[in-house]
């Protein structure tokens, strides 16, 4: 007698494609790549820079400002997100904090420009 798959035979087939495809190309990629790789390739490269830094090279601080920003802006930004989502229940009180919100933002871009922070010397 053929019985239909149930729930647990569906996850047991999940689990075995999610641990096979994984390793198959693991293998495959092991078999296919060089194994004697061009030196130029092996040698290490950081952001353009074709000689590797030492712990004595110091890095521009313009490197962190800008990384900062990045994530500053970028944070705020997902704000953004479960604000749409929840917009219609929050109506326009909703809709004015969001308002206080970008212009918070807006200021902190002007001033971060205003500051030449985001040029790039």
């Amino acid at each position: 007698m053929c019985s239909s798959p149930n729930e647990h035979d569906a996850l047991a087939v999940h689990l075995a494609l999610a641990v096979a495809i994984p390793t198959a190309i693991c293998l495959l990629v092991g078999r296919l790549s060089p194994s004697a790789p061009a030196p130029a390739k092996t040698r290490p490269y950081e952001c353009g820079v074709s000689e590797p830094l030492t712990a004595v090279t110091r890095l521009p601080v313009r490197f962190a400002l800008v990384g900062m920003l990045f994530l500053v802006f970028d944070v705020e930004a997902l704000f953004f997100y479960p604000w749409a989502v929840v917009l219609r229940e929050l109506g326009g009180r909703g809709l004015v904090i969001m308002g206080g919100f970008l212009v918070l933002l807006a200021a902190g871009y002007i001033y971060a420009r205003s500051r030449r922070a985001l040029e790039w010397r």
